[in-house]
């Protein structure tokens, strides 16, 4: 068949009401925008039939295809949907969320550890952008009409809107307030993040802070909830009691599966999770977690697991390089009473390129109030880490010009200039490309918290913040006994980290993207 007879069919098609040739499906829409993945040659294909100079004609039945409401603009104009993406809590702007129009019903995602891409987690997206260090987006050539959908998500964290009207070529603010991420499993998509607990460090509580209701939090592997405890050496437990670390969660590959995410509480002393020392089958069990797109948050002792045993033996030499205290099992504190700072690595990426994720964290912190003269204000720092090895990759470094003589005495003799205090690597390495690894750890030197029963000293002669589970020392049962109190600027520096490990893996030194869109 020619191409005029092609053509000619389509009308009469088009004439009978059985197909519609929609506006956006012309080689003078606007489709794309920066960094968008779009079609920068205007018109898309979904399934419909090709015209004979290239361009698409959408099958376009009533409420079937929401391309077909995409509209062409006077002038280069657009429709737009714009915003602010926030956390559960709907306090603090959020970074790195993809938000897109989908043209079919958000598929179920994947349960458990998974190596997904970003395109595996996202359903037919039309239009999409990402949330900029500010937490806003603006989504162009966007469709029109009545009862749009919008979903907002950053890895398996997922909540699904719909807009009761959105305007053809204007902008479409959202309230602000009115977009943000679930608060529990039934209102929206929350990823499986297991928490080991422990005595030195109340990490279990974070979750609660940022907004997630206290019905998630669930014993061990219990799918009433997302948020899974898991009792460390001295740590909190819930009711009904939470199984051990050590007996139920890095006991077997199996076992460490489920989670999406593990949050690893500083347990005060080398991990055991509150059973024997960790084995080089253990730590097998975890590396192989990872390898498989497992995300790992390991706070200070929680070093045990990559000191010895297969993480150093994945790259020569090998990622971390430790203080010789470290080695022994030591705590490597510096002074629990004074506030630190620490420094954000907006420049080098390991590879000696450009950081834009630690670009992004520094922008981040600063718009949500949590630095001070430029730099992160914390305690608890520790000096465990003399400096990293390519490609692990260091965000945070504590500034010594900024400790009092008498702490800069206590640092290890071999500490570095500017000793790690949140670094990363992404694995398994022995694949032949950044963007084919799958799953990545963060390691951090400093705890979130003083602890179980242990007040956070003043910060610029504020109040203490006040423990959780009291005071007396010693850990109760999450999350009730949690304290709620605003995020401290530490704990907002982790909220930051622990939505970065929750993403799709984007490679260190690459820019976030949009969804991709059809082309």
């Amino acid at each position: 068949m020619t191409a005029g007879a092609t053509l000619a069919s389509l009308l009469s098609l088009a004439a009978l009401g059985l197909v519609a040739l929609a506006p956006a499906c012309s080689s003078s829409s606007n489709k794309g925008g920066p960094g968008g993945g779009g079609n920068d040659e205007g018109g898309t294909s979904s399934g419909g039939l090709m015209l004979g100079d290239g361009e698409a004609a959408v099958l376009c039945e009533a409420g079937s295809n929401l391309q077909c409401q995409e509209s062409t603009c006077p002038n280069g104009g657009s429709t737009t949907i714009s915003g602010t993406v926030f956390d559960p809590a709907g306090k603090n702007p959020l970074y790195n969320v993809a938000v897109y129009v989908p043209n079919a019903t958000p598929a179920a995602l994947p349960s458990g550890v998974t190596c997904a891409s970003c395109s595996d987690l996202y359903t037919q997206p039309i239009a999409s952008a990402v949330t900029d260090a500010s937490g806003s987006f603006k989504i162009l050539n966007a469709p029109s009409g009545q009862n749009i959908p919008l979903v907002v998500q950053v890895g398996k964290w997922r909540m699904q809107y719909t807009l009761a009207t959105v305007a053809s070529c204007a902008d479409n603010p959202q309230p602000s307030g009115s977009l943000r991420l679930p608060k529990n499993h039934m209102e929206g998509n929350i990823p499986d993040i297991a928490i080991s607990t422990g005595g030195a460090d109340s990490l279990e509580c974070l979750p609660l802070r940022m907004g997630i209701d206290a019905t998630e939090y669930v014993p061990g592997g219990s799918t009433a909830g997302r948020i899974h405890i898991f009792q460390g050496y001295m740590g909190a437990t819930t009711m009904p009691a939470a199984p051990r670390s050590s007996a139920a969660l890095w006991s077997s590959d199996t076992s460490l599966e489920p989670f999406d995410i593990t949050l690893f509480s500083c347990e005060g002393a080398p991990t055991s999770g509150g059973g024997p020392m960790l084995t080089s089958q253990n730590q097998q069990y975890l590396l192989d977690y990872v390898n498989n797109g497992g995300r790992v948050f390991a706070s200070h002792f929680h070093y045990a697991w990559f000191t010895s045993g297969p993480f150093t033996s994945i790259a020569t030499p090998p990622l971390m390089t430790w203080t010789a205290n470290t080695l022994m099992g030591q705590s490597a504190t510096i002074d629990d009473q004074s506030t630190f700072f620490g420094a954000i690595n907006a420049t080098t990426a390991a590879d000696g390129g450009t950081f834009p994720e630690g670009v992004a964290l520094d922008a981040w912190l600063g718009n949500v109030g949590a630095l001070t003269n430029g730099e992160l204000p914390f305690f608890y720092a520790r000096d465990n880490v003399i400096s990293t090895n390519t490609p692990a990759q260091v965000w945070l470094t504590l500034d010594k010009s900024k400790m009092s003589a008498n702490d800069v005495m206590k640092l290890s003799s071999d500490s570095s200039s500017a000793p790690p205090q949140y670094l990363s690597f992404d694995l398994p390495l022995n694949v032949g490309v950044e963007s084919s690894k799958c799953g990545r750890v963060v390691y951090s030197d400093l705890h979130v918290s003083g602890g179980p029963g242990a007040n956070e000293p003043p910060l610029n002669g504020g109040a203490p913040v006040l423990a959780d589970y009291g005071t007396g020392g010693s850990a109760g049962i999450a999350p009730t006994g949690c304290a709620m109190h605003p995020l401290t600027p530490q704990e907002k520096a982790l909220e930051f980290m622990i939505f970065d490990l929750s993403s799709c893996l984007i490679p260190i030194g690459q820019m976030s993207m949009p969804p991709n869109l059809p082309q």
